[in-house]
């Protein structure tokens, strides 16, 4: 079996790096190659084309490089042609997924067998795409449970084995060790920020984030600021953030340990209100975005409530959630005074276990690898 990964975000390459791990330990005859980044290339895929070279943020940024990424769509379709892949296995990336996924169709009808893994949050904009979908794929699997009957009712075999990274999430070692190894004095608070893993997210978010620290330590002079960076950013434009602020810590790479050794959280909407939330620290959700793509988005999104996948599992508002204008400095320092102590933050943490356990038991990624194989692999 020829396997082919078409991946364009960070997320995507961390998720495909586990399965193509577990799918090596039950076919470990199957090759695997792709786009895709370097936690892929260490589970053993051969990387045709780097995921930063797909990699956007937001609609607005799309549109500048639509040449660009149409000239990436061809070249992938030509390679998988040429390989002669027997599966092509998409994760999340919509927009270039589905226009690869078309293209693929159109040239060389059912040769390629299409697997989607990480579905694309059509329940949440574009739902006529969950018809086009069915008809382009032979199967899907999901991460969340309420996906499942939303796919099916398309006729699209749809599964739902738990999401990854349940058992996952783990921090690296005890609360107290952790503190030590953050350089924690004994008196201090630790808050949890979470600005994102891309330079524009960074640079929206830290700022109003550490601005609403600043309101929040004229009454709380024992929090002390831990902001989980990313590897992929260069330190100098954190210094550039920070100041001369003291009280804020970097952690590279570290993003369980700093949200286990936190009694609270400033979270950039994404994959990491899930991890935040099977860790169970309480915290807020934040996004901003340019104003155009938050014009467009505003535009496209129809029927949804919340943005928080925390909330959308729970159908009602777990996490309080501030998006654009609704993301400053007063009122993030509000939603920390609120949920530092008392019955609206012991609330909070009985509902992030709630929503944990809806996400199912460890294991999902190896029985996924389990399905693929004896879903695709007789041919």
């Amino acid at each position: 079996m020829r396997l082919f990964w078409v991946v364009g975000e960070k997320s995507g390459d961390h998720h495909a790096s586990r399965l193509i791990t577990a799918l090596r330990g039950v076919a470990p005859d199957w090759e695997h190659a792709g786009m895709g980044g370097e936690a892929m290339a260490e589970a053993g895929c051969e990387i045709i084309a780097d995921l930063s070279q797909a990699s956007l943020l937001g609609l607005a940024e799309v549109v500048r490089h639509l040449p660009r990424m149409f000239r990436l769509r061809d070249r992938l379709a030509l390679e998988i042609h040429k390989r002669n892949v027997d599966l092509v296995v998409f994760l999340d990336f919509p927009d270039f997924n589905i226009a690869l996924l078309k293209l693929l169709r159109k040239r060389h009808g059912d040769e390629h067998r299409a697997f989607y893994y990480i579905s694309p949050q059509v329940w949440a904009w574009r739902r006529r795409r969950a018809k086009q979908m069915a008809k382009l794929l032979d199967a899907m699997a999901v991460l969340f449970p309420f996906e499942l009957e939303f796919y099916r009712r398309y006729g699209l075999e749809t599964v739902f084995f738990g999401h990854p990274l349940c058992g996952e999430v783990v921090p690296s070692d005890r609360r107290e060790r952790l503190r030590g190894m953050f350089g924690l004095e004994p008196g201090h608070q630790a808050i949890a920020l979470l600005p994102g893993s891309r330079r524009p997210e960074v640079e929206r978010h830290l700022p109003v984030q550490l601005e609403a620290m600043e309101i929040f330590r004229r009454s709380h002079p024992e929090a002390v600021a831990i902001i989980a960076s990313s590897e992929n950013i260069e330190r100098s434009l954190y210094a550039s953030l920070i100041g001369e602020r003291d009280w804020a810590l970097l952690a590279s790479g570290r993003v369980y340990d700093v949200l286990a050794v936190s009694r609270v959280g400033l979270v950039k909407s994404g994959t990491s209100t899930v991890e935040a939330a099977l860790i169970g620290t309480p915290f807020a959700v934040l996004y901003r975005l340019s104003p155009l793509t938050y014009f467009l988005a505003r535009m496209l999104v129809r029927g949804v409530t919340h943005i928080a996948m925390v909330n959308v599992l729970a159908g009602r508002e777990v996490v309080p959630e501030r998006i654009q204008r609704e993301a400053n400095r007063e009122r993030l320092a509000d939603d920390l005074e609120r949920l530092w102590s008392g019955a609206e933050r012991e609330k909070m943490i009985g509902d992030l276990k709630e929503v944990a356990g809806s996400l199912g038991e460890p294991g999902g990624t190896k029985r996924l690898a389990e399905w693929i194989v004896r879903r695709f692999g007789e041919g």
